[in-house]
């Protein structure tokens, strides 16, 4: 099992998050493309809210795919293009993942790859 660390020594994470992640020795790893809010018809879904929980559930399906879960992930990188969005993001993500905190990078770009996505998130998964 992973081990999620956050020193006492540095501030408390500001968000549900960890601030770092300790893999054991032969983990498997599970490298995740930028996922987006497209279904799997290749349609963009036109809100945040949607976005952002078919972004998941995109990430999911990948997971699944070869026997993980959402509690697999050690490491997410979430890509935002607008400031607003910060605290919807926040709730729907500690929905959808619960008391799992994974180490996580939060960045606001100026675009995505289609000018339609408004978030795209990496991962790392482990299983041990």
């Amino acid at each position: 099992m992973p081990k999620f660390f956050n020193p006492e020594s540095i501030n408390p994470p500001f968000n549900p998050y960890t601030h770092g992640v300790l893999i054991e020795p032969n983990a498997e790893l599970l490298y995740l493309a930028g996922q987006a809010g497209s279904n799997p018809q290749g349609e963009i879904v036109p809100d945040f809210e949607g976005q952002v929980r078919q972004t998941y559930a995109n990430i999911e399906a990948i997971l699944n795919e070869v026997g993980m879960g959402l509690n697999n992930i050690i490491k997410a990188t979430t890509f935002l293009t607008d400031r607003k969005n910060l605290q919807p993001m926040r709730e729907i993500r500690k929905e959808i993942l619960g008391n799992h905190k994974p180490a996580h990078t939060l960045l606001l770009v100026s675009g995505l790859a289609y000018e339609e996505f408004m978030i795209e998130v990496e991962c790392v998964a482990a299983r041990t």
